[in-house]
């Protein structure tokens, strides 16, 4: 995930955000969040899956908006109070056919600095669909989504 060599100095440091989902926290580089915006119901697609919520404006520009955690197929608990979107920039957004879209998540993102010895993969972790790697931080537990996967699985949705 990261390959950091040599003696620390803040070019061997990764700002990351430690994202609160239901069941757990997602981590991903700050460059990976365009905005964290106030949740704000999204307009509802047609036939689409349920991990799909629907579309909502952001800055002119319609974007679909993904529930994580049904989108790994965990039904975990009821939604909090907290609620916020992340608006994520696509992995393949500069040249794809999306640029970006909105991960419900539960709460304020924590910004983290991350060095290569604050961070371990978590062998005892099974992924499940959507989830590229378990990592245990100094902090606890995170998992680093596969942006890539929903953003194919997006893709394959009548969203718009």
């Amino acid at each position: 995930m990261l390959q950091l060599t040599g003696e620390n100095n803040e070019s061997d440091v990764l700002p990351c955000l430690l994202i609160p989902v239901l069941g757990g926290r997602l981590i991903l580089p700050n460059v990976t969040v365009a905005e964290l915006i106030a949740y704000q119901a999204p307009i509802a697609s047609q036939n689409t899956s349920d991990w799909l919520l629907g579309r909502m404006e952001w800055r002119g520009t319609m974007i679909p908006v993904v529930s994580y955690e049904n989108f790994c197929g965990q039904k975990i608990g009821v939604p909090g109070q907290d609620l916020r979107i992340a608006v994520v920039n696509a992995p393949n957004g500069d040249g794809g056919a999306l640029r970006f879209f909105g991960l419900v998540v539960q709460g304020i993102p924590s910004l983290i600095k991350l060095e290569e010895a604050a961070i371990k993969e978590n062998m005892n972790t099974s992924l499940i669909k959507g989830q590229k790697l378990a990592v245990t931080l100094e902090t606890g537990h995170a998992i680093v989504p596969d942006l890539d996967v929903i953003e194919s699985a997006i893709l394959d949705e009548n969203w718009q």
